[in-house]
């Protein structure tokens, strides 16, 4: 655990790194009209973290965080923080004796609850990879890419 504590903190400095390079202007930049925004794909990848870990890893009530709505970028920092902070004080919940346990997750399908944890991380990444595209697209350089 202490090393995927290690790497979801390196995660979430990314994802911070990944907004600072987005310009104020931008954040609502879609590459298409069916696609999220940048600021939605931020938003998405840290409320998912905060809410799945609730729903299926037992998190206390994160309504307040799962019902923000940040705009600027501070305020979309600050609520990427909040989101890791809560994720990862939920995973450090989760005795170990857990970890194997199976559990329902979306669509009737069973995880164990290692699985959800890898699941938030594989989806956070996902979505950050969208932002990060969506910087290149307006001719930025992203940020150099944090693995641990």
């Amino acid at each position: 655990m202490e090393e995927f504590l290690s790497k979801w903190e390196g995660s979430m400095q990314f994802t911070m790194d990944v907004v600072d390079k987005m310009p104020e202007d931008k954040l609502d930049y879609k590459p298409h009209e069916s696609a999220m925004s940048f600021k939605e794909q931020i938003l998405h990848l840290s409320g998912a973290a905060a809410g799945i870990s609730q729903r299926f890893l037992g998190g206390p009530d994160a309504k307040d965080i799962l019902e923000a709505t940040p705009s600027g970028k501070e305020e979309i920092k600050a609520h990427v923080k909040l989101c890791f902070e809560y994720a990862k004080k939920v995973f450090q919940s989760v005795p170990e004796s857990e970890w194997g346990e199976s559990i329902e997750i979306f669509g009737g399908n069973t995880a164990t609850k290692r699985q959800v944890m890898s699941l938030i991380d594989d989806h956070t990444t996902h979505h950050r990879g969208a932002a990060i595209s969506y910087i290149r697209a307006n001719g930025i350089e992203p940020p150099a890419f944090r693995g641990l």
